[in-house]
């Protein structure tokens, strides 16, 4: 633990301290540089809120403790030129001589204290913002320093490719600071109740500026309440956004806050306009933007506090930039020359997650916490405790239990036969047998494995096994001739069997659901989807995805007391896209585009448009809504503004137009 550390104070910024935490690992390397003598450069970066400007204070406690001189510049008071960061730093120091230009007065005063065999440290925090002056500091400032200099460069980026290509990068250590897991503040909060230290712990994703003002409120308040998030989440956006010179991105940033992930053209489509490629550049070249194989990604504790400050501040717009998001990942699926990705079809199932959990379909909130991974075979660890035959038994049939969603209870009997029971288990030899990468696992918010699925791809080389194996016998064996022949045919697979679903905790009703949740976006492809359960939990979840039960291929399989029924989803021919579309409708979304969706036109304000269209006076259209002529001419006054009109004519023309 830091030595000394309260539990709350205020740094040079009046943010408040994260509490005690462990940074053992990055005190060790400077304290080495002061026992040994020696010279370096530390690059200490991280996103922001991790702790890097306390970090920086811990060192020059630690370097006057011991004698060394500690001189911190900050950025953020400096503009990025030589002359500003040198007058700082000689205000640091104490020294002044007009008659004397700033670097050489520097290089004076250092040298003295090294014939007085005194060392000293330049750190400067915020270095992000001194990015256009790499070079003058490698050409001009660091030659200038004695062989024993220690400086330390703080920022939200890493020293960036220029500095590995120049005679400094030997002498370069970097220290990436990152958000901590829940044993490294837990000791923080012992006098805190155990369920509301692991809500502030998921809330702030671990960023431990984040966890700091989750540990005030508290400590004041003792309960988890609803206005403090927001009061957190404005916090953290405003902190966040310190980092942009202007606003010109924030656009860019608000549309990147909807969804998991953003390109360029999903931008420009979400704002109906072209985006400069140096904005993009700029854009995603933010220290709290990561670049991936599908995208780019924002933050995910920006992301969560930027939508909330969107949805609160702007909730029409908001709705129009979601629902544009879900037509794009619909567009691009229904797009048959392009590549078919599950990475877009998981990106509608994200979006949809608000509207499903309104629904009904996964009410608890903590589904979005959860991830899905292929396994390799060093997961076999993992994937073997589900294999034995207690495991099977308990997640394939399991004691009584409420379904949170339908509030029925459903009775599961081991039952009488069980052999009979154990020739349909799934074997590690039959998972060898197809690929330990068809089996997926689960992890949940603490990084185990609470779920498992298998699933068997349907084409040539699995048809023999699937027509005898019980469970997936009874759909296979009544295929028309025709269809096997097309299966056989295919060089990739025609879709999925989903053979197993199993839950360590069966009471768990969240990890069951969300087993299904994050499964199905992986596997919705151009084919069919097969799945049998005796279980009417599984049957219910099915059912609510829209799989359609196949009465002929139910079976006894499990036992004869336990009939199992059989589910397909067939997305051939093309049904995915309206498959998606579909299924957005159920929850109350309408993926069909009208003239006024280009509009940030309130649903009363869009009511209000499609009649004045249609030709209705003031009058009849207070009646039409139930409102009061003067109501009606507000809303007309806030259409005109938005649309930049000044009568219903021009209204009329600039929506039609839009077609």
């Amino acid at each position: 633990m830091l030595p000394d550390l309260p539990v709350y104070d205020e740094d040079d910024h009046g943010k408040p301290f994260p509490f005690n935490i462990t940074r053992e690992k990055e005190l060790a390397i400077f304290s080495h540089l002061i026992n040994e003598g020696k010279s370096g450069i530390l690059s200490i970066y991280g996103q922001p809120g991790t702790g890097k400007s306390e970090l920086i204070i811990h060192y020059q406690k630690e370097a006057l403790n011991r004698g060394v001189e500690f001189y911190l510049v900050n950025a953020q008071y400096s503009r990025a030129e030589p002359g500003s960061f040198l007058r700082l730093l000689l205000e640091q120091i104490g020294v002044s001589n007009p008659y004397v230009p700033p670097l050489e007065a520097i290089n004076m005063h250092i040298h003295q204290l090294e014939k007085k065999g005194i060392r000293f440290v330049v750190a400067i925090d915020s270095y992000e913002r001194f990015e256009k002056l790499d070079e003058w500091f490698r050409q001009s400032f660091l030659p200038s320093l004695p062989a024993s200099s220690i400086l330390i460069f703080c920022g939200r980026k890493p020293l960036n490719a220029s500095w590995k290509a120049s005679i400094w990068y030997p002498f370069i250590q970097s220290i990436e600071l990152t958000n901590f897991t829940i044993g490294q503040y837990d000791a923080a909060f012992q006098t805190l109740d155990s369920e509301l230290t692991k809500k502030a712990w998921h809330f702030s994703s671990g960023n431990p500026y984040a966890l700091s003002l989750c540990v005030q409120k508290l400590h004041q308040t003792n309960e988890w309440k609803e206005s403090d998030e927001q009061s957190v989440y404005r916090t953290v956006v405003k902190e966040w956004l310190s980092e942009l010179e202007d606003d010109h991105l924030l656009p860019y940033i608000e549309v990147a806050s909807i969804g998991r992930y953003i390109q360029q053209e999903k931008i420009e489509v979400m704002l109906d306009r072209e985006m400069p490629r140096k904005d993009f550049e700029a854009l995603v070249s933010l220290s709290f933007f990561e670049e991936t194989e599908s995208g780019w990604y924002l933050n995910s504790l920006f992301k969560r506090a930027m939508r909330d400050d969107l949805r609160r501040r702007k909730p029409s717009y908001y709705e129009h930039l979601w629902k544009r998001a879900l037509i794009y990942c619909r567009t691009f699926i229904q797009q048959q020359d392009r590549l078919m990705e599950s990475a877009e079809i998981s990106e509608f199932f994200y979006l949809l997650n608000e509207p499903m959990m309104r629904a009904a379909l996964f009410d608890h909130e903590s589904l979005s916490s959860y991830s899905m991974t292929s396994a390799r075979n060093e997961d076999w660890p993992e994937i073997l405790p589900f294999l034995k035959e207690n495991s099977l038994i308990k997640s394939q049939v399991s004691t009584d239990f409420v379904d949170e969603m339908s509030g029925k209870t459903y009775q599961h009997h081991v039952p009488e036969n069980i052999n009979q029971l154990e020739s349909s288990f799934v074997t590690q030899e039959m998972i060898e047998s197809i690929g330990v990468q068809h089996v997926k696992l689960l992890w949940n918010h603490d990084g185990v494995v609470s779920g498992v699925a298998f699933l068997i791809p349907i084409q040539a080389s699995t048809l023999p096994d699937l027509k005898r194996r019980p469970v997936t016998r009874s759909y296979f064996n009544q295929l028309s001739l025709t269809e096997e022949k097309r299966i056989s045919a295919r060089k990739t697979p025609s879709g999925w069997v989903i053979r197993y679903l199993g839950v360590k905790d069966v009471t768990r009703m969240e990890d069951r659901k969300a087993l299904l949740y994050h499964l199905l976006p992986l596997i919705l492809t151009e084919g069919i989807l097969i799945a049998s359960t005796p279980l009417p939990f599984y049957q219910e979840l099915l059912n609510q995805f829209r799989f359609e039960e196949i009465p002929e291929a139910e079976h006894y399989d499990y036992g004869p007391s336990r009939p199992s029924k059989t589910y397909e989803l067939d997305l051939r021919n093309s049904r995915l896209p309206l498959y998606l579309e579909t299924f957005a409708k159920a929850l109350g979304v309408n993926l069909i585009e009208t003239p006024l969706d280009h509009f940030e036109f309130t649903p009363r304000e869009k009511e209000v448009a499609t009649l004045v269209i249609q030709g209705y006076s003031n009058a009849k259209l207070a009646k039409e809504l139930s409102l009061s002529e003067v109501t009606i001419k507000k809303h007309l006054s806030r259409l005109y503004e938005k649309t930049g009109v000044k009568n219903r004519t021009q209204l009329t023309k600039v929506i039609l137009e839009r077609r």
